[in-house]
């Protein structure tokens, strides 16, 4: 364990790395207003001898495999025993499974461009300050350290409680100060989102984009519940100024471990009378039926901010979204994506692979009698085949793939009503299908197979 180390898991759909704790680095990005941690993984370092050099082709062939099949990446901590001494024989005081992270990949243009922007490389040189540093930059993968989601290989729990969220504030304007704080990151983070799909904040999330960290530098979301009361607070004050009454903003932020996982907290109670009383599946049906009416706000929101004296948490949002009437113009707030709108029309290019015929009648975003839009339908005489895509954009709230399944079923059913009724006497057969551009989760397939829809994995945009 003195050498570079990482696995898949046994089914590969993780890639698990240790990351020593004195090789992160931590930047502050002044637009955003807070730390922003990185580390370099996979290189290869000229001072490295024997089992330190295998290891090291090993770790970085399968950092290359991840990115090539986006798989997950997560880094756990790893404390030397004596953080003086050379890289080449340090051992191991700590593995520590509490503190783990996952690491999204920092590559392409917009990968140069943020390093560029924060000065990443010269952090990295300051900070390390030996010569293997160079060989670092030059051949390893930079990532940047997230809050992780979902299931962790070996992970331990969360360090905090639920009822922690609720605690006393800290001083006597700390709530205040820090709602105000909150309210346009929660704004920001909306807006930004894509494809109707919101994904949500965990309330550890919350607390690393707001810089708030214990001393072991790990988000601190103790008394956060109390400080987003206060953030609806402030919404309904607006609210009263504005025409169209703002939906519940704070249920965005969601449990990160637990029975109620990906739910917000218990407080929510005391807003939705009611809610407690909600199986697990009804409470999920609620909080996603919610975030479609914070996506269809769209730049409303910037009005709650103006009404609360704030400002846009970027400049960016408030140049793209300011002067429009919705939030959906020019893909802010559930606007169509690139990679969803691409497989759309890939979708639309090869019906062959859906069972219709290049001659057929096709339409893109076809409007249904419920009010509805399918992403495609395919016409023939006799057969009619809707197909409704869901991108990789998904894959960050896997509740979208089970909205997936319902819309396939409501749709089939408004358009075989339609059939009935245009053609009385003979109606055209009626398929639909979920298209996916990876792979529909396995919490996710009996249902599929009980409700009788049929869906195609690992379509894709690319030929």
């Amino acid at each position: 364990m003195d050498t570079p180390w990482n696995a898949f898991t046994q089914d590969r759909t993780a890639l698990v790395n240790s990351i020593w704790v004195d090789s992160v680095v931590s930047v502050f990005d002044t637009e955003k207003g807070l730390d922003r941690r990185f580390v370099l993984l996979g290189a290869k370092v000229g001072s490295w001898k024997g089992l330190a050099v295998k290891h090291g082709e090993e770790a970085q062939g399968n950092l290359e495999i991840a990115r090539a099949g986006r798989i997950p990446v997560y880094g756990f901590e790893v404390e030397p025993k004596d953080p003086s001494s050379g890289r080449a024989d340090r051992g191991i005081a700590h593995f520590w499974l509490d503190r783990v992270h996952l690491l999204r990949p920092v590559y392409g243009i917009s990968g140069m461009d943020l390093k560029e922007r924060l000065q990443i490389d010269s952090a990295f040189r300051e900070h390390i300050q030996n010569s293997d540093v160079e060989d670092m930059l030059r051949t390893g993968y930079l990532f940047e350290l997230f809050e992780p989601r979902g299931e962790v290989p070996g992970a331990a729990q969360d360090g905090f409680e639920e009822d922690d969220l609720d605690a006393e504030p800290e001083s006597g304007g700390w709530t205040e100060e820090t709602a105000r704080k909150i309210l346009p990151v929660l704004i920001e983070h909306v807006l930004k989102q894509r494809d109707d799909v919101l994904v949500p904040l965990t309330y550890k999330e919350l607390a690393q984009w707001i810089g708030r960290f214990d001393k072991n530098g790990r988000p601190w979301p103790r008394g956060l519940g109390r400080v987003l009361g206060r953030v609806t607070s402030l919404i309904g004050a607006a609210a009263v100024k504005m025409v169209d009454s703002p939906p519940f903003l704070t249920t965005i932020v969601v449990l990160s471990h637990g029975q109620y996982k990906g739910l917000p907290s218990h407080g929510i109670k005391g807003t939705w009378m009611g809610y407690d009383l909600l199986n697990a599946a009804d409470k999920r049906a609620k909080v996603t039926n919610e975030y479609s009416k914070i996506l269809e706000f769209g730049s409303r929101w910037l009005e709650v901010l103006r009404l609360t004296g704030l400002k846009p948490a970027s400049v960016e949002i408030e140049a793209s979204v300011g002067n429009s009437s919705s939030g959906g113009a020019g893909g802010w707030g559930g606007g169509e994506s690139v990679q969803h709108k691409a497989l759309k029309e890939y979708v639309v290019t090869h019906p062959e692979q859906f069972g219709a015929g290049h001659d057929w009648f096709v339409e893109p975003e076809h409007d249904l009698r419920s009010g509805d839009v399918i992403d495609v339908v395919f016409k023939s005489e006799h057969f009619w085949i809707g197909v409704e895509v869901k991108s990789r954009i998904s894959d960050g709230w896997p509740t979208d793939y089970e909205r997936g399944v319902y819309q396939v079923v409501k749709y089939a059913a408004v358009l075989e009503a339609q059939a009935r009724v245009d053609y009385p006497g003979n109606p055209p057969e009626v398929r639909v299908i979920l298209a996916l551009e990876t792979v529909l989760p396995s919490e996710y397939r009996q249902l599929a197979i009980d409700l009788r829809v049929e869906y195609v994995e690992g379509v894709s945009s690319i030929s």
